[in-house]
């Protein structure tokens, strides 16, 4: 590791970036941490994220059939750092208090470095239900996804003064810990509202003090706790930017910020707050659950674009600390300038791949990156309220969860290792069914299935199939250490991001046809004659099950052989969360497939046969 931070280093030599440069990264310990610092500072930032939290487990153990509150756990929130006095008997002080140790080591290492940091969060965040009990004119917008959610949320009403002064007070500690100078908030999302806001989930909602009054001035009075916050701890100049949806209001509430603050990366002038490149939020990130896959292509385009912008705050966000290629593009054209338009783009990663397998081969590589890039982009637009690899693969359990004739019909132990973290909040028929997605059924009926299918067979899978094809012809020719692993871990992803697609095509087509088996698709003089097989519904739904079964050998015999991380996981089994994976990920495959072979002849209950 320490080899290939110092070729970091060298190639980003004499790094001078204009501008706010902030760099984000999950890290798993403070001596990685200290190496992303080493990292940042070759590259020129300026600022680096300090405000990873432990999940927050205990949010969901407070009811642990009610899904909805995985949407916060790997939120940061204010509370998850300082508990006010006034919440100390409704928040767990010593969950907090560890954040706030990691906080405070990762802060001496920000001094070290010469680095501010940011805080990246959702605000106002939802507080447990005995807080309103006892203080019922805190109450504020209820927050909750309706469809997601067995119980109702609510975030405390930041109009309310003793709400405003807690606020306040928490900023201030936080930034005397870690200097934060920039703060930035998902607002009406994942657990939080502001009052009477017009896109919260359940409508515009709040307490009746505060209705009738001014939105556009409480968004901006919201953002002000944050600035007087700071404040009280000896920071000027601090930056909020809010995100939310805000519809036609957005000019009157873009006309009523404040010096430093923006929303939607929008300042009260309408410019630009800042410019993206990377992941920042990983949700935006349609790859995962892989981790970290290939979006060289994607993210020298955020480069290309953020210099058409010279000066302007940069965020950046890395997966993984094992993100070479994104290392190594900021590395070279941070402060390089690529030029614009296609042929530029092209040069740039030409110029990335030597770095990787020399001039002789680099047009090699760089034509696989577009390859891959090209298939991520055919999936791109299965994305409603989340991406399907999110919605389906990760919150519907699909990579672990059996194909069976009868799901109602398996016994608690076969159910139970994918039922207790899919998310799921209706009842256990729409639990049942693949293609109910947190509520709602968008690849529903015969156009949804033959446009998702055929987006990964004919569009998404011969692109990222001529992609692996060449990243393993290449990974021999690697120039040095760094980068044949780099290649080699590339390949292993590439191939699960295969199999993912897979396994999406194999779900949507068999919740289709099971959809459909009562249906008179068959000619009515139809017998089993017609057919050697007997009735083809019932060839189709055996095939497809044996399809799935073979995917999941696929992906059980690369995980066992991958040398690095493959997936997005959770260190420990017991961390594991509708969110991601466990560690466990190789065991419950195989527990798919046991049940699926259980149960195989079961579909000969639906459909007649010649051999029962």
């Amino acid at each position: 590791m320490k080899r290939r931070t110092s070729f970091l280093v060298a190639l980003a030599c004499g790094a001078a970036v204009a501008g706010r440069v902030s760099v984000s990264c999950p890290t798993d310990s403070i001596e990685a941490y200290r190496e992303l610092a080493v990292y940042a500072k070759s590259i020129g930032a300026t600022h680096l994220d300090a405000c990873q939290i432990e999940p927050s487990l205990w949010q969901w153990d407070r009811d642990r059939n009610d899904p909805y509150p995985n949407w916060s756990m790997i939120r940061p929130s204010l509370t998850k750092y300082v508990v006010p006095e006034a919440l100390g008997k409704y928040l767990p002080a010593d969950y907090a208090a560890r954040n706030l140790a990691t906080l405070k080591a990762r802060a001496a290492i920000l001094k070290e470095f010469g680095f501010k940091s940011e805080f990246s969060g959702f605000e106002p965040a939802y507080l447990p239900e005995e807080v309103y009990l006892d203080h019922p004119e805190w109450r504020g917008a209820r927050c909750d996804q309706c469809r997601r959610a067995r119980s109702e949320y609510f975030a405390p009403c930041t109009d309310n003064r003793e709400i405003r002064s807690m606020y306040v007070d928490m900023v201030a500690e936080l930034c005397r810990i870690c200097p934060f100078e920039a703060f930035r908030f998902r607002v009406n999302d994942s657990g939080s509202g502001l009052c009477w806001s017009a896109h919260q989930y359940p409508g515009a909602n709040g307490p009746l003090a505060c209705k009738g009054g001014d939105y556009a001035q409480r968004v901006a009075d919201f953002m002000s706790l944050f600035q007087d916050g700071a404040a009280k701890a000896g920071l000027k100049d601090v930056k909020v930017n809010c995100r939310m949806s805000l519809g036609e209001s957005e000019p009157a509430v873009l006309a009523k910020l404040k010096p430093g603050q923006s929303v939607n990366n929008k300042t009260a002038s309408g410019s630009a707050s800042e410019l993206v490149i990377g992941f920042p939020n990983r949700f935006l990130d349609h790859t995962a659950p892989i981790l970290a896959l290939s979006r060289v292509v994607h993210i020298l385009r955020q480069v290309q674009e953020a210099q058409r912008h010279p000066g302007a705050d940069m965020s950046i966000g890395l997966r993984s600390f094992d993100e070479e290629d994104t290392k190594r593009i900021l590395a070279l054209f941070l402060n390089k300038k690529i030029g614009a338009g296609p042929a530029a783009l092209g040069a740039a990663v030409e110029t990335l791949a030597a770095t990787f397998v020399g001039d002789e081969r680099k047009a090699e590589l760089a034509e696989a990156w577009y390859a891959l890039e090209a298939g991520v982009n055919q999936l791109d637009s299965l994305n409603k309220g989340g991406h399907v690899f999110l919605l389906g693969s990760v919150h519907q359990r699909w990579l672990v969860r059996p194909f069976v004739a009868f799901p109602e019909e398996l016994k608690p132990e076969e159910k139970a290792y994918y039922r207790a973290f899919q998310f799921q909040a209706m009842d256990e028929k729409a639990a049942d069914d693949m293609l109910d997605l947190q509520g709602t059924r968008w690849l529903d009926g015969f156009g949804g299935k033959s446009i998702a299918v055929g987006l990964v067979n004919k569009g998404a899978m011969p692109s990222v199939q001529k992609a692996l094809k060449a990243f393993r012809a290449l990974a021999p020719a690697a120039k040095d250490e760094t980068s044949r692993i780099y290649l080699e871990t590339l390949c292993d992803r590439t191939e699960f991001y295969l199999y993912l697609m897979r396994n999406f095509a194999n779900v949507v087509e068999f919740q289709y046809t099971m959809d459909t088996i009562d249906r008179t698709d068959l000619p009515k003089d139809f017998t089993l004659e017609h057919s050697l097989q007997g009735d083809p519904r019932l060839y189709r739904l055996e095939s497809l099950a044996r399809a799935e079964t073979d995917n999941c050998r696929r992906m059980i015999a690369l995980l066992k052989r991958a040398k690095r991380p493959v997936l997005q996981m959770t260190a420990r089994v017991e961390e594991e969360s509708i969110m991601t994976y466990g560690p466990n990920l190789i065991e419950n495959l195989e527990k798919k497939t046991r049940i699926m072979e259980r149960h195989r002849r079961d579909f000969r209950r639906l459909l007649p046969c010649y051999n029962r």
